[in-house]
């Protein structure tokens, strides 16, 4: 498609903010004002919903008419300092905050919106350079490299609308009134009709359990141990600063584990914006189906394998995830019940190895977020590890026979139609969503051998998938993972596999422009 060489739209003198900043932003601070206005929401903070609707669809193939489109779309987006405002105001008068929304442009919707392969490639770079390099990033979109590069299924088989190569955007709503979001999404799929092609709608409700907190289908807890940005994130601050008594909010001490990360973990310029004080952020949308049924009983036979009898029955579940389902992570506790319930206070490769004694390499969480390990088995800065964080935003979907709870029959938990609509921020798709699925979940090696001398550790058994270097080559010889019987001891182990329960049903990958980019369009 022939259009716009000049990668850039608007022009401006805002300061821009520093994004190797040291310590948490203060989002009421007048100096940060201009740049959280021109940022979207959601990205520094969630947006905290309980229900959600993404219409994901095609622009007009005429540039004027896209453009137009766009501007017109973006009187539903959410400035970060408008969500910031209206938590501020429900915490002060318990006002709700108004419908929330984001809008997501795909490297194909930049292009139809006239912007050409040339002006792209110099606007969205991602360098490559890690120990186990990604393929996939986001000029090219998700399907290019989803076989080879993370394992995924063919986009062909992908569910409808996902699996055409024609998402151009994705436009988000939330809210906590599901009979209200549905109408006002309503409403836009109308001014939508004959302008554009929408493709596919997804809707996301979220799941809590007895004491409100969030879940997913599995039954645990979601959303801890996420990177941290603003001051509001934190109690007790001193002076704007980490201090003795500072913890997170809501959550324990921060000590042992710093949850705090600088904006560049999932901020950047935006690059076609051409002004300091607008910032953007990748973004990845994959829709996880969970089969929760076969995950029960695969847990329960864990448990049989091990010997495991009684209230100990729960820790082969908490062996998979590294938490139990309440929270309590299995690095520090032998069961559930640990007080603070938020605990995200601890370390793996930073204490001794009696912590592969509780947790191994394996567990969900020790995969995607390793917590020192990579810097103690092979010397790496600690940067190393905490560069490839992502700032999760997901929710669940689908119905439910029942609320999830411990003592659901099988026959009340379902086998499909049900999972995560996950959705993470980030400075680069390649080194942070794609390296992490790839290079640690995928990766059978990673991120050592036992202290005993036996390979161990297999894929992520909640999200791992068998990779290959090839699309149509075959797939790895599979590697059991090693379960320990006994919590915190050496003694003999079994050997077995866990996995294939999340299956992948389609997604994209997209970018987070700023607001005036996207009013700018207009001119």
């Amino acid at each position: 498609m022939s259009g716009n060489n000049n990668p850039a739209v608007g022009s401006g003198t805002g300061a821009a903010p520093n994004l190797a900043n040291q310590q948490p932003i203060d989002p009421a601070d007048p100096a940060h004002a201009t740049w959280l206005s021109n940022l979207q929401g959601n990205i520094l903070r969630g947006h905290g919903r309980d229900h959600t609707v993404h219409i994901f669809a095609r622009l007009p193939d005429q540039m004027a008419a896209a453009r137009a489109l766009v501007v017109e779309l973006t009187k539903h987006v959410t400035s970060a300092r408008k969500q910031e405002v209206e938590r501020q105001e429900f915490k002060d008068y318990r006002i709700p905050g108004s419908i929330f929304g984001n809008f997501f442009l795909s490297a194909n919707g930049y292009r139809r919106l006239g912007f050409d392969d040339q002006a792209l490639s110099a606007a969205f770079t991602e360098p490559t350079g890690q120990p186990r390099p990604t393929a996939s990033n986001f000029l090219d979109g998700m399907a290019r490299n989803a076989v080879s590069d993370l394992g995924d299924p063919p986009p062909e088989q992908w569910e409808q609308g996902f699996n055409t190569g024609d998402i151009d955007f994705m436009l988000l709503l939330a809210d906590d009134d599901e009979g209200y979001l549905g109408r006002r999404a309503r409403e836009v799929v109308d001014e939508l009709a004959g302008r554009c092609h929408v493709l596919r709608i997804e809707r996301g409700k979220a799941l809590r359990n007895h004491e409100d907190e969030g879940i997913e289908h599995f039954g645990y807890i979601d959303g801890r141990s996420q990177p941290l940005f603003l001051t509001t994130d934190f109690v007790d601050l001193e002076n704007g600063g980490f201090g003795p008594g500072t913890t997170e909010a809501g959550g324990g001490r921060i000590d042992i584990w710093q949850p705090f990360e600088p904006l560049k973990l999932v901020l950047l310029p935006d690059p076609l914006a051409n002004r300091p004080d607008c910032l953007g952020s990748y973004f990845v949308f994959r829709k996880l189906e969970q089969n929760v049924r076969d995950f029960v009983i695969e847990e329960q036979r864990l448990a049989d394998t091990l010997g495991l009898e009684g209230s100990d029955r729960e820790r082969a579940g908490a062996m998979v995830v590294g938490r139990f389902r309440d929270g309590t992570p299995l690095v520090l506790s032998q069961t559930d019940g640990f007080i603070p319930k938020k605990e995200n206070n601890f370390r793996f490769g930073a204490q001794d190895e009696s912590d592969t004694l509780r947790c191994p390499f394996h567990a969900h969480i020790r995969k995607t977020n390793p917590r020192g390990d990579i810097a103690k088995q092979f010397g790496a800065p600690e940067a190393a590890e905490r560069d490839h964080r992502i700032a999760r935003r997901g929710i669940t979907y689908g119905e439910r026979n029942r609320h999830p709870n411990a003592f659901q029959a099988l026959d009340d938990l379902p086998s499909k139609d049900v999972g995560l609509l996950f959705m993470c921020f980030q400075a680069s798709i390649r080194n942070q969503f794609a390296f992490m699925q790839r290079g640690w979940a995928n990766n059978q090696g990673f991120v050592k051998l036992d202290p005993e001398g036996a390979p161990i550790t297999g894929i992520d058994p909640v999200i791992g998938q068998l990779d290959s270097e090839k699309a149509d080559g075959p797939k790895p010889d599979r590697i059991n993972q090693i379960w320990r019987p006994e919590y915190d001891k050496a003694g003999p182990t079994k050997e077995t596999f866990f996995g294939n329960f999340v299956k992948m049903r389609g997604g994209e990958f997209f970018f987070a422009p700023s607001i005036p980019f996207l009013r700018g369009l207009a001119t």
